[in-house]
Protein backbone atom coordinates (compact mmCIF):
# COMPACT_ATOMS: atom_id res chain seq x y z
CA UNK A 1 0.00 0.00 0.00
CA UNK A 2 0.92 3.61 -1.01
CA UNK A 3 -0.31 6.60 -0.85
CA UNK A 4 -3.22 8.11 0.92
CA UNK A 5 -6.23 5.98 2.37
CA UNK A 6 -9.59 5.94 4.21
CA UNK A 7 -11.87 3.79 5.83
CA UNK A 8 -15.65 4.28 5.82
CA UNK A 9 -18.46 2.77 8.73
CA UNK A 10 -21.15 0.76 6.47
CA UNK A 11 -23.10 3.83 6.74
CA UNK A 12 -21.08 5.71 4.85
CA UNK A 13 -19.20 8.24 7.24
CA UNK A 14 -15.48 8.49 7.66
CA UNK A 15 -13.94 6.19 10.35
CA UNK A 16 -9.98 6.90 9.50
CA UNK A 17 -7.51 8.02 7.42
CA UNK A 18 -3.90 8.63 6.85
CA UNK A 19 -0.78 7.74 4.60
CA UNK A 20 1.08 4.47 3.91
CA UNK A 21 4.83 4.21 2.63
CA UNK A 22 5.73 0.72 1.09
CA UNK A 23 3.20 -0.87 3.12
CA UNK A 24 3.87 0.67 6.69
CA UNK A 25 1.56 3.78 8.18
CA UNK A 26 3.10 7.19 7.54
CA UNK A 27 2.78 10.39 9.49
CA UNK A 28 -0.31 11.69 11.03
CA UNK A 29 -3.42 8.96 11.08
CA UNK A 30 -6.96 10.50 12.33
CA UNK A 31 -9.78 8.35 13.43
CA UNK A 32 -13.37 9.87 13.55
CA UNK A 33 -16.45 9.32 15.58
CA UNK A 34 -19.53 8.02 14.63
CA UNK A 35 -20.42 11.48 12.87
CA UNK A 36 -17.61 12.06 11.25
CA UNK A 37 -15.42 14.58 13.82
CA UNK A 38 -12.58 14.00 14.71
CA UNK A 39 -12.20 11.46 18.24
CA UNK A 40 -7.90 11.24 17.71
CA UNK A 41 -5.12 11.92 16.37
CA UNK A 42 -1.92 9.39 15.82
CA UNK A 43 1.49 10.02 14.34
CA UNK A 44 3.77 7.47 13.00
CA UNK A 45 7.56 7.93 12.04
CA UNK A 46 8.05 7.41 8.27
Amino acid sequence: MDGYWEWFRKDGTIMRSGHFKEDKQIGEWITYDKKGKVYKKTNFKS
